[in-house]
Parts: C-alpha cells; sequence; structure tokens
C-alpha cells in the first residue's frame, strides 16, 4: 500500500493550495525515495520548502516528517523505535541544516534523540503526553515492545501553542485542535498532517460523537482541497482517501445504529469494508460503542 500511494503523487501535475481563503497554486513537487538503514524516506521537493516523510517500516507502521525551509528544518512527531531513531537523527545531520523545532502530537516517545529541540504543542496535548491518554497509551507500547520501544524516555512539551497559525524554520504551520492531539495545515505545500487516516484501514473510534467528529474533520479536509494528508500511521494520503473514509464512517454510523451488538456490528463492518485491515482497530471501535457487553 506505502509504495503504490507514493508513486501516485509523481504524477500529480498541480495542486490548489486552499489552506486559506484565497487560493494559489502549488508547483508539483520532484519525489524521490531514500533507502535509511531503517525504513525509506520519500521527498517531495517543492523548490523553496521540501517535505521528507519517513516511513519507518517498524511494528506500528509509523511516520514521521521534516519540513525543510530555506534554513532550517521542523520535525513533525518522532519515529518511536530505537532503530528508526538512529536513522532517523543521521539523516537529519546529513540534510547540513538545524533541526531546533519539533511538534508532538500522539508520538512522544524518544526525547534523548530530541535533545537541543524546543518541542511544541497545544495544551491539551502536553497534558495528555505528561498524564493523559497519550501517556497511558505510550507506556502500553513501551510494556509491549520492550526497551527497543523508547516509551520510557518521552518528551514533555515545552513551547505551548494555541490553535492557530506559527512561522517555524522560515515556514508557516496552522495548528488545528482535535482534542487531546491536533493537526498542522502546511500552507505552503497544500497538506495538513493528522494521527490517523488509512484509505482501507480500520479506524479507532471512540463511540457516536467521535464519529460526527471524524466527519467533520474529513469534510473540512475535502472543502480545503489538500493535496496530501500526512497520517503519522501511513504514507502520505490524497483526497481519494478522504472520500473513502468519509464512506466508511458513514456506514459504521449506519450499523452502529442498526446493530443490536458489538459482534453484529464487527461482522457488518467486515461485510462492507472486506479489503480492510487493521481488524485490531474495529475491535476497539466495537468496545467503545457497545461497552456494556
Amino acid at each position: 500500500m506505502k509504495k503504490s500511494v507514493r508513486s501516485a503523487f509523481s504524477a500529480f501535475a498541480l495542486f490548489v493550495c486552499a489552506a486559506s481563503a484565497a487560493s494559489a497554486a502549488v508547483t508539483a513537487p520532484k519525489v524521490k525515495e531514500v533507502p535509511l538503514a531503517a525504513g525509506v524516506m520519500t521527498v517531495f521537493d517543492y523548490g523553496d520548502v521540501k517535505l521528507h516523510a519517513y516511513a519507518t517500516g517498524d511494528a506500528l507502521a509509523d511516520e514521521a516528517y521534516i519540513v525543510e525551509g530555506a534554513d532550517a528544518l521542523v520535525g513533525i512527531e518522532l519515529p518511536p523505535f530505537t532503530a528508526n531513531l538512529e536513522a532517523w537523527k543521521s539523516y537529519i545531520g546529513g540534510l547540513n541544516k538545524p533541526m531546533k523545532d519539533l511538534f508532538v502530537s500522539a508520538h512522544p516517545a524518544g526525547a534523548s534523540y530530541a535533545e537541543g529541540m524546543t518541542i511544541y504543542g497545544t495544551e491539551a496535548a502536553k497534558n495528555a503526553i505528561a498524564g493523559g491518554s497519550t501517556a497511558a497509551i505510550t507506556e502500553g507500547l513501551h510494556k509491549a515492545f520492550g526497551d527497543e520501544f523508547r516509551g520510557g524516555d518521552t518528551v514533555s512539551i515545552a513551547k505551548v501553542l494555541a490553535a492557530g497559525p506559527v512561522t517555524l524554520g522560515g515556514v508557516e504551520f496552522i495548528l488545528v485542535a482535535q482534542g487531546d492531539a491536533y493537526d498542522i495545515v502546511i500552507p505552503a505545500i497544500n497538506a495538513v498532517s493528522t494521527h490517523m487516516l488509512g484509505k482501507h484501514t480500520h479506524s479507532i473510534i471512540g463511540g457516536a460523537a467521535h464519529m460526527d467528529a471524524m466527519l467533520k474533520t474529513l469534510r473540512g479536509y475535502r472543502e480545503a482541497q489538500y493535496a496530501m494528508i500526512l497520517p503519522a500511521h501511513s504514507a502520505p494520503e490524497g483526497q481519494d482517501a478522504v472520500s473513502e473514509k468519509i464512506r466508511y464512517v458513514e456506514k459504521l454510523k449506519e450499523l452502529a445504529a442498526s446493530s443490536g451488538s458489538g459482534e453484529e456490528f464487527k461482522k457488518g463492518a467486515i461485510a462492507a469494508f472486506p479489503q480492510y485491515d487493521g481488524l485490531n482497530y474495529l475491535d476497539m471501535t466495537a468496545a467503545a460503542l457497545f461497552p456494556a457487553e
């Protein structure tokens, strides 16, 4: 799936930047892949700005991003496993530009590799990392994977930002609050980073209200016509993935209303989306929708 998604981007002829009210043309990037000691980096070169998308190839399909401006680098999320952190840090060193700024939303593991960087995020993300939902998930993964997952070595958000625009490394970013996490719009390349999308992957949905919130967010992506969505668990995706995920959530809403149990709900979802992977995510959604079972 990752390779096919990546190759699709090289065929784009024109992107429409709709992150602000006035849209502007964004030239299609040149795309190349750079194999690392662990994982693969795909570079989208727009000229003044480059996006480095790191497919770690780890057990969680983690993806981390680096935005390169004229004089500096800005990171988005950390790759949490030791081998990938080593490869990520080595790659950064080879770019010959300083990386002083790092956004962390849902993946805080690997703090020692971010020493000297300022960690940015929202107040909600800071609290979730310090002792909330993100801390609990990170600790659970650390127990599951051991010391190769650097869950005992987590960052703290040092610079709290409100939702809205901020310029780092000469590039504008726009933070959009999403509960304990946040999205990041990058107008210069008409892209938005988020925790999960996944065209053919089940989503973790925490209940009926979460479904409505997801649909609102996805329809916002569609209205903005972002050329790329940058998930933290898959390669960059396009508007086709947004349309598919809207269809998916709408169908799950129907199934949740018509099903009498979590098992009935899961069977209906599998029948409706037989090609989807991530059945463990579907289990978690069913448990949230039918908590009494």
